[in-house]
């Protein structure tokens, strides 16, 4: 193999990642400029005909919610706390909305599945408005829980009742596509999108809107329907002591509009004159938050295949953060703290990979006077690794313990809106976000490097394998250039506190370091 153009390919596919990351920022600079610069005047485009160009606004101190006075419905719900990009001209995210250039539509309604009312206002405050359908049959308040995440609507039946009784019902329409103020790249699309359910069978039911294509329907008492994106959520909280159908709907003919929503079964005279309350979550996946809202409400955050150890994971992080008040601290303190609960395990792996190095001069002794017989070659350093106390496969514990962890991190930090536009120090402002001059990656690189350096080769490893291992460190580095900084940094602690931990086993052991080894490569398990 010509190592030469597997190296100019590399080099060219890093130049390639790092276009791509420059080109992201750029698009989304565009992208908020676009955003800020879009009105009402502008966006009500993508309005259907009959609603008005003047929505009602209310808000509290975490959510700006528009209603329209015409039809009820809630066009937009912005986050106040939550800003589009790290900065403090980002206008905050949204997860009701509508865009005109796309067509995207995101919107809630509720009601009487047999009414298809038009509104007018009875009274607005700061934070709730009140309406009535114009034949006077039917009452709608809408309010914001003070401080809080929540939306509170109530549908009254003020006019005489027809002989079928309506079915209360509350819903969600949303057009397909990634969702709005989110970002257009491989990390944020990698996070799940779709809707949700909580059934007494299934705590956690979902489902990708690509993937509806037929009617999805649950019977229950109580539970929730939430339509899930990246660090956000929308979620229609239910009664418990109200039958209902949980609903998902694929979009009808001729239409593009995907339904996820709630429908009352087993409807009383009563329930509908004295009015039916709705709870609609519309804010960050905060675990604590959620666990205190509805049962199984925190499930909606994917932890990954390892939550048994993410879960606590971030509850250690969080709990140190409470303490020194900067993530990207909390995230070296925790990977220390991680490290010396592995120690005892890992410490058997470098103790491994210390004699293997210290007993490299023996290996090429034995490998040069048997290299023509096979079968004896592998008695005689089957006998040494005896003889030394030698695990040949010891040096592959270290990874094996490193990667669940890793992967439980990474999913912590994929789905933490703690994190989110969190700052660390001098140039890493957002530890959710890639390393904007690629600094940790590089580090880290060159962290790998020195750790394959101290690393015994593996006997009998193939050239073209050793090759490969030796350019490791730059293949990782380019993935890490478009990982979120937090993950960089923790595995940049991991690397060095590993690397500290070898070279002091190596001293213990007499075991060169960074010496010349069999053929001067590293390796490992």
């Amino acid at each position: 193999m010509n190592w030469r153009y597997f190296y100019i390919a590399s080099v060219v596919a890093l130049s390639y990642v790092l276009f791509l990351s420059w080109n992201a920022e750029k698009e989304i600079k565009q992208e908020v400029a676009e955003a800020t610069a879009i009105d009402i005047n502008k966006s009500r485009q993508v309005l259907p005909p009959g609603e008005t160009e003047d929505l009602i606004e209310i808000q509290n101190s975490k959510l700006i919610v528009k209603i329209s006075p015409v039809t009820g419905k809630i066009w937009e719900a912005r986050l106040k706390e939550h800003t589009y990009l790290n900065n403090d001209d980002s206008l905050g995210v949204r997860l009701f909305g509508f865009d005109n250039a796309t067509g995207f539509k995101f919107y809630l309604n509720s009601g009487f599945a047999s009414e298809d009312q038009s509104f007018e206002i009875v009274n607005v405050q700061p934070s709730s408005v009140e309406l009535a359908s114009a034949d006077g049959k039917i009452n709608k308040n809408i309010a914001l829980k003070a401080d809080d995440y929540e939306l509170l609507i109530k549908d009254v039946w003020v006019g005489d009742l027809p002989v079928d009784l309506p079915a209360p019902y509350i819903a969600m329409y949303r057009t397909g596509g990634r969702a709005l103020d989110a970002r257009d790249n491989f990390f944020e699309n990698s996070s799940y999108t779709g809707v949700a359910f909580n059934t007494p069978d299934e705590p956690y039911a979902n489902s990708r809107l690509r993937s509806i294509d037929e009617r999805i329907e649950y019977f229950q008492r109580g539970g929730w329907v939430a339509f899930i994106q990246k660090y956000f959520m929308s979620a229609i909280l239910t009664p418990s002591d109200r039958v209902q159908a949980l609903i998902a709907l694929p979009p009808a003919s001729g239409s593009d509009t995907y339904v996820m929503g709630a429908m009352s079964r087993e409807v009383k005279a009563s329930d509908l004159m004295s009015g039916v309350d709705h709870r609609v979550f519309i804010g960050p996946k905060i675990r604590s938050d959620l666990m205190s809202r509805a049962s199984d409400l925190e499930l909606t955050i994917d932890m990954g295949w390892f939550w048994f150890l993410a879960q606590p994971l971030m509850m250690l992080l969080s709990m140190i953060n409470a303490f020194v008040g900067n993530w990207g601290v909390s995230i070296l303190l925790l990977t220390v703290i991680v490290k010396l609960l592995l120690w005892p395990i890992s410490a058997k792996g470098f103790s491994s990979m210390a004699k293997m190095r210290a007993a490299q001069p023996k290996l090429k002794d034995i490998q040069e006077r048997y290299k023509d017989d096979r079968a004896k070659l592998g008695t005689e350093m089957m006998a040494l690794y005896k003889k030394e106390g030698i695990n040949p496969a010891g040096g592959c514990f270290p990874l094996f313990l490193q990667m669940p962890v890793f992967i439980a991190f990474f999913f912590c930090l994929r789905e933490s809106v703690e994190l989110r536009h969190e700052s660390f120090f001098f140039w890493i402002q957002d530890l959710s976000a890639p390393d904007p001059f690629f600094i940790l990656p590089v580090v880290f690189a060159a962290l790998m490097y020195l750790t394959q350096q101290l690393n015994p080769q593996p006997p009998g490893m193939d050239p073209t394998q050793a090759q490969i291992m030796k350019f490791m460190p730059v293949m990782i580095a380019v993935i890490f250039v478009i990982m979120p900084a937090g993950l960089v940094l923790y595995s940049v602690a991991n690397s060095a506190i590993s690397l500290i931990q070898q070279r002091t086993m190596y001293k213990k052991y007499g075991a060169s370091v960074y010496g010349s080894s069999s053929d001067g490569s590293g390796g490992g398990g």
